[in-house]
């Protein structure tokens, strides 16, 4: 009985056994979207097969197999334990996919979330990944992007390869929503998908009914590089309210500036490694452009959130979307600030009328694309070029107020020199006054103009492109000697700056020592207390009032600097007498003559006759 018992129980078992191998052969395929070509659809009317070894009834598993961005079939057997990104994009996403845990290898080039290297093998580069290092992770999936192709053969052999490559908005969700299915976080991918069009909707609203603005984005300056159609770039333009000038040409396209001059965009993006600078466009054929003329030529800092295809690049449309339409996001007014004078100054609507009182207001003013705004200026102002066709309201210490109050101004910039004037100034408008002593207050001055011209992105923009530049030169020299440095302002008599002088700051962070750092402010000295302290540099402002050639013929020829020959002139005053953002520019130059071997540089200085002898 026993024995029967058991045979009934062993057929029984078999049965059940054949039920299960009938109903896995009759079980549906799921039909997920995966091809960048088609729009977001329900996975019911999807074209791409993924196999799932499982019932109708459970959560679909492994193996599954998935079509990629470059239409090839790839079976992943078992969930992803060991993935190896070879492009940041694909590092941010699974991070926003919360399986960072699961990476072993990324680019040299990734730097996001901060710190994502460390305890992690970097692979190499994001073009020329090293294979042999890839192998010996031993991954079980490795997931590159078009750019990777060429070494598909190699990788294969590896580990199974998944291509993503998006060229717009819908494909960068398509390629989350992939990954998703890969690494078994589906759900997380479509929370991730939601997030990211909600800010798209978000920008969209901000931006609704407002004109199109024509936009030229600057991918390399030499030679002239430009995202055109089919590329993301081309897209976020479009979503965030512009109209790319150079649409109807296909991805990543070579143009000319007659190109760019006939089509004259209304904004200008730059980005910090595109090889052009604000500087360049303002002194080349291209200040001819609308976007010159206003100053809506802006460098977006943080170019990764808008050239990485990851959920990021809503962060890059909402950076963009607040450069192209400044005017459709913050400016609250009223709005009540304290000036650098310690003034209350409530500005009542956004000013539409400016009057600066000093050139490098007028600069900055153009830097942080309120230049349109501007419709007075000083006699001296001559940058940017377009400053030209702007009304004269007198000098810099001695404006012609009858002049500013015709031009029916909403707002007057002026500095300490102006406080004189001001009883007469507010009679016509409210009245700001900035004056920075050091280069932290010039980003503070930077910043405040921002705000009360509801600019406030285009200064963060500009603030960071300058700090990025100070930490560089800053980082450079910072285990170096620190020479002894004299700037001479002006001759006769002789003036320096001292501390609480921009100058005197910028000499400090050149990696100098301010001989006249113990007084303050712009300081008379004598001869007698320049040879005592011996500078082994003399720096000389481009118009001091002598040259290195008859500063042999002083008292100054027994400096060290004068015999060793290191007596330099500054290029260009401006850039390094006004407290704007082109300072950095001075800062940079100054760091030349002061460190020549760090920047490899060769200024060939002057030296007097008799010490170029002896």
């Amino acid at each position: 009985m026993g024995r029967k018992t058991a045979l009934l129980l062993i057929l029984l078992l078999f049965g059940v056994m054949i039920a299960g191998c009938i109903n896995q052969q009759t079980s549906p395929t799921l039909s997920p979207q995966e091809t960048p070509k088609e729009t977001a659809q329900p996975a019911s009317t999807t074209s791409i097969s993924t196999t799932i070894s499982t019932s109708t009834t459970e959560k679909p598993r492994y193996p599954i197999t998935i079509t990629d961005f470059e239409g090839r079939k790839v079976t992943i057997e078992k969930e992803p334990q060991k993935i190896v990104s070879l492009a940041p994009s694909i590092t941010e996403t699974l991070y926003f996919l919360k399986v960072l845990d699961k990476v072993v290898g990324v680019t040299e080039y990734d730097n996001f979330p901060p710190g994502v290297k460390e305890g992690r093998t970097v692979i190499g580069g994001f073009s020329d990944p090293n294979i042999e290092v890839i192998a010996s992770l031993k991954p079980d999936l490795i997931i590159g992007t078009s750019m990777h192709v060429k070494y598909l053969k190699q990788l294969e052999q590896i580990a199974p390869v998944i291509i993503i490559d998006p060229k717009n908005m819908e494909d960068i969700y398509k390629a989350i929503e992939l990954l998703g299915r890969v690494v078994d976080k589906e759900e997380q991918a479509q929370k991730v998908i939601a997030d990211m069009k909600s800010k798209v909707e978000e920008v969209q609203n901000a931006i609704k009914d407002r004109p199109k603005v024509k936009v030229f984005y600057v991918v390399w300056n030499n030679p002239l590089m430009t995202a055109g159609k089919g590329t993301f770039i081309d897209d976020l333009i479009k979503l965030a309210g512009g109209e790319n000038i150079f649409s109807d040409i296909e991805g990543w396209a070579q143009v000319s500036v007659e190109q760019i001059l006939a089509r004259d965009p209304e904004v200008i993006i730059l980005t910090p490694h595109c090889g052009m600078t604000v500087q360049d466009v303002y002194t080349s054929e291209l200040s001819k452009t609308t976007a010159a003329k206003e100053g809506k030529v802006v460098v977006i800092q943080n170019e990764d959130i808008l050239v990485r295809p990851s959920p990021r690049i809503v962060q890059g449309l909402e950076e963009l979307a607040k450069v192209i339409h400044p005017d459709a996001f913050g400016g609250k007014y009223p709005l009540t600030v304290v000036d650098f004078m310690n003034r209350t100054v409530t500005i009542e609507k956004e000013p539409q009328r400016i009057v600066s009182l000093a050139p490098s207001i007028t600069e900055t003013l153009f830097y942080i694309g309120a230049g349109d705004k501007v419709v007075g200026v000083t006699e001296y102002d001559d940058f940017p070029p377009q400053v030209a066709n702007i009304t004269k309201i007198g000098g810099f210490s001695d404006p012609n107020v009858e002049v500013i109050a015709s031009l029916k101004p909403d707002l007057i910039i002026g500095t300490s020199m102006h406080v004189k004037y001001l009883e007469q100034l507010e009679q016509i408008a409210p009245v700001i006054i900035v004056e920075p002593r050091n280069i932290d207050e010039i980003y503070k001055q930077i910043e405040l103009l921002g705000r009360i011209t509801n600019r406030e992105e285009y200064a963060r923009s500009v603030v960071n492109e300058m700090k990025a530049k100070v930490d560089y030169i800053t980082s450079m020299v910072k285990d170096k000697p620190r020479p002894r440095v004299f700037f001479i302002s002006w001759w006769n008599p002789i003036y320096t700056p001292g501390r609480d002088t921009f100058q005197g700051d910028l000499i400090e962070l050149a990696g100098g020592e301010n001989v006249f750092s113990d007084l303050t402010g712009w300081a008379q000295v004598s001869i007698e207390q320049v040879l005592a302290r011996n500078p082994e540099i003399i720096i000389l402002s481009a118009h001091a009032g002598i040259s290195p050639e008859q500063l042999c013929e002083t008292e100054l020829a027994k400096t060290d600097a004068v015999k060793n020959g290191r007596v330099y002139v500054i290029s260009d005053d401006n850039i390094i007498s006004r407290p704007g953002p082109r300072i950095v520019l001075g800062l940079e130059e100054l760091a030349k003559f002061i460190h020549p071997e760090v920047f490899n540089y060769d200024p060939q200085p002057l030296r007097c006759s008799a010490t170029a002898s002896g």
